[in-house]
């Protein structure tokens, strides 16, 4: 599934390919050559830190893009590596600024970029909450477990320990069930 703005482009500006896990799509300070789209797998954006340690700066799974700052930049500035092994999209970068002058291409452009910024924004919130406790709720209402709960824990900034106490403390107060393992849900009247 292609997002909008991304299918109203011509098929010859759409590149499909598989990539394994581990495998790096792009390098930071490589030259640019589009947006990516992931069908299938997942993605971790990387940054390397002063001190040679790596840090997620987003996390991309199927049905979602990522890289639309390459379209208005000249180098990537982070690494593109496959975390999980799927089908993936590139999107010509020249195909999309050439699309701009679609008005209504440019606004479905802009919708996206809007729903993005208010998503990071919101996990910035949750990421502010200083209880591990009350973090892991605010994540698990805004639906970021979809997955195994070390990603979640990455997610929100906490270790895989502190993520999974929180979990059982929130299950013994009732606030969350477990009906099996790595499964977690909110009661039916949140």
């Amino acid at each position: 599934m292609i997002p909008d703005p991304y299918a109203r482009l011509p098929h010859s500006a759409q590149k499909r390919f598989s990539a394994e896990a581990r495998e790096t799509l792009f390098r930071q300070g490589a030259e640019t050559t589009g947006l990516y789209i992931v069908l299938t797998g997942r993605v971790h954006l990387e940054r390397v830190g002063p001190n040679g340690e790596r840090f997620v700066i987003h996390r991309a799974k199927a049905g979602t893009s990522f890289a639309e700052a390459s379209i208005f930049s000249e180098r990537y500035h982070c690494d593109a590596l496959v975390i999980e092994a799927g089908d993936f999209m590139r999107i010509d970068k020249t195909a999309v600024l050439r699309a701009f002058e679609d008005v209504e291409f440019a606004r479905a452009y802009g919708r996206h970029a809007a729903r993005q910024i208010q998503a990071q924004r919101q996990l910035l919130e949750i990421v502010g909450i200083r209880s591990a406790e009350e973090r892991v709720m605010a994540g698990l209402v805004a639906g970021f477990l979809d997955g195994q709960v070390v990603d979640f824990a990455a997610l929100l900034r906490l270790s895989h320990e502190a993520t999974y106490r929180a979990l059982r403390a929130l299950v013994e107060a009732g606030r969350v069930t477990n009906p099996s393992r790595g499964i977690y849900r909110l009661p039916e009247a949140f």
